[in-house]
């Protein structure tokens, strides 16, 4: 059983400091903004959250009313079944609201009309408040993102002396969901990407689709996470099929270095320009520069995307309690890709890296 912390309430109060209306309306319906939700008031199911200085109200209906009991306390619950209509105009009205701020990212632009139709408060469109506010995390939420890196580094040292010439990818994806799962992660932190070969290349790969066997020579790339508490990690290491070619192995040392680059100037004051500049300009030098199209990382939390971005275009600066991925690549089409990524928590004097799968060397696998 989970209940509300003070941790938790802090949060809404920072929240309600950053309104320029009197209150913040912000929903869930499956799944559109479940992180908000939950880190607002640890309810993890379906519903509408009003924030107010005055009250926090969570409007849902009676599917949850039980669930909803165990995951929340000291907050109105109002059991609603037009929770995303009439019932939340309800409630808005009932707390004499006549703006209310709503997260305008994480609602579609026919539920935004339809209840502004129903003659309730005015919604005035606020892009991602709580994002925002989850860039910097609490020490209670690094401790479960430590323990998220950690199921996903134990799950792969398992997973490694298993994997033979001839498996697909799809088997070995199962595989090591599986072992973080027994391990106690509550699922995974996102789709599995385990690709062989040349689809190594392709940064966001389905092994449930391709289902390509695994044959010596090929780079083994995984892309994976845990999850705790909600909160997810993000770890990429890429392997070889037995004795990798000269090519591969010198895109590896490559990725490697542009790693460690960037990870010695990632902390606190460092913009997110300037991180990944650290490794994009060594892959440039070694001629690489046109194979790595993406940016160097993203913040993590209860979202596997969040706030803080690293890439040149990134508008961010790291302050301490961020908690980012640092994920450099280099991909040839019809050859294949090298990524190698880590967790880090951002310090004032740096970053600690919280993933620790070997990365070395390029470790040679089902020999």
């Amino acid at each position: 059983m989970t209940h509300e912390t003070k941790d938790v309430a802090a949060r809404r109060s920072a929240l309600i400091e950053r309104l320029t209306e009197k209150a913040v309306l912000l929903y869930n319906y499956e799944g559109s903004d479940r992180a908000s939700l939950r880190y607002l008031c640890g309810f993890t199911g379906e519903g509408a959250l009003v924030v107010s200085a005055k009250e926090t109200v969570l409007v849902t209906d009676s599917r949850y009313t039980e669930q909803v009991g165990r995951e929340t306390a000291e907050i109105r619950i109002q059991e609603e079944r037009d929770w995303m209509g009439a019932g939340i105009v309800s409630v808005l009205q009932g707390l004499g609201l006549e703006r209310v701020a709503i997260v305008s990212k994480r609602v579609t632009q026919h539920w935004f009309d339809a209840t502004g139709k129903l003659g309730g408060p005015t919604l005035v469109p606020e892009a991602d408040l709580v994002n925002d506010l989850r860039a910097v995390k609490s020490p209670t939420e690094i401790e479960s993102l430590r323990k998220a890196a950690r199921l996903a580094d134990d799950a792969m040292a398992r997973l490694v002396p298993e994997i033979r010439v001839g498996m697909d990818e799809a088997q070995v994806a199962l595989r090591l969901e599986w072992l973080m799962r027994e391990a106690g992660s509550e699922g995974i932190a996102f789709d599995i990407n385990v690709s062989a070969g040349e689809n190594s290349a392709l940064n966001h790969y389905n092994p449930v689709l391709g289902r390509s066997e695994l044959r010596r020579g090929d780079l083994l790339l995984f892309d994976f996470g845990a999850c705790v508490n909600g909160y997810r990690s993000d770890i990429t290491r890429t392997l070889s099929v037995g004795k990798p070619s000269g090519q591969a192995q010198a895109i590896y040392d490559v990725v490697l270095q542009a790693n460690i680059a960037a990870i010695a100037v990632a902390r606190a004051g460092a913009t997110g320009i300037e991180v990944d500049a650290a490794a994009r300009d060594l892959i440039k030098k070694a001629g690489y520069g046109d194979r790595f199209g993406h940016g160097l990382g993203h913040g993590i939390g209860l979202e596997i995307h969040e706030r803080p971005a690293l890439s040149p275009q990134s508008k961010d600066t790291l302050a301490r309690g961020m908690v980012t991925t640092i994920e450099p690549g280099v991909y040839i089409p019809g050859v294949g890709g090298v990524r190698i990524e880590d967790d880090v928590v951002i310090t004032d004097e740096g970053c600690e890296v919280i993933t620790s799968f070997p990365k070395d060397r390029l470790i040679q696998v089902g020999t």
